[in-house]
């Protein structure tokens, strides 16, 4: 089960995945929302799966952490940022701050986790920032695409460490993904839920 948090605000949205191990990716800024389910639910969060290190992504994470205890799992590239709460997670756009968190597992990109019936792929697509992720999972053959795509546009790269071409490579290789095993789903970090055809539609409006 897929549970979405949607946001029609700078919030990002956040997706819960129940299976035998339950994970989240992303946390939003408010995270009550998504502990309220799982007070609801009667689960515990096994994991915590942050796409970058932007601070619209990870604000909610220390309260899911102080309750839940999950195993957080960022890319090594925006893992100082997330440790350090430092510049790069650009707490000032929000009028916020976030005094780091510590992540657990750092991925390089390729790694697999399995909750249960779900296996995440987790693939790196910088481009937005330097240790963006996208979550692939290959049973239903969704994307969680955080901010690197979304269903009509791409993830900014006009902030500090965001590189344009580096964006490019990256969302040709989701295409690659979708014309290897298929996407059926979008889950983006903003906006509506999208499908495969969306990437390329965006790709071509953006890189052709």
């Amino acid at each position: 089960m897929i549970y979405k948090f949607i946001s029609y605000s700078s919030e990002s949205n956040c997706y819960l995945l129940i299976d035998k191990k339950v994970a989240l990716v992303d946390s939003g800024i408010h995270s009550e929302k998504i502990a309220k389910k799982l007070r609801e639910l009667s689960l515990d969060l096994d994991y915590l799966i942050l796409s970058h290190c932007h601070f619209d992504h990870i604000a909610g994470s220390l309260k899911l952490i102080e309750e839940f205890s999950p195993v957080v799992i960022a890319h090594e590239n925006d893992s100082e940022a997330i440790e350090t709460g430092n510049s790069k997670t650009l707490a000032y756009l929000f009028h916020g701050s976030f005094p780091g968190v510590r992540v657990d597992k750092k991925l390089r990109g390729d790694e697999r986790l399995k909750l249960g019936k779900y296996e995440l792929e987790f693939i790196h697509t910088p481009g937005h920032t330097p240790g963006s992720i996208c979550v692939y999972e290959k049973n239903k053959k969704v994307l969680f695409s955080g901010d690197t795509i979304f269903k009509d546009s791409i993830g900014r790269t006009d902030f500090p460490s965001g590189n344009f071409i580096e964006l490019r490579y990256s969302i040709e290789k989701l295409l690659k993904i979708r014309e290897e095993k298929g996407v059926a789903k979008l889950y983006p970090g903003h906006g509506e839920t999208g499908n495969g055809a969306d990437i390329e539609k965006v790709y071509k409006s953006f890189f052709l």
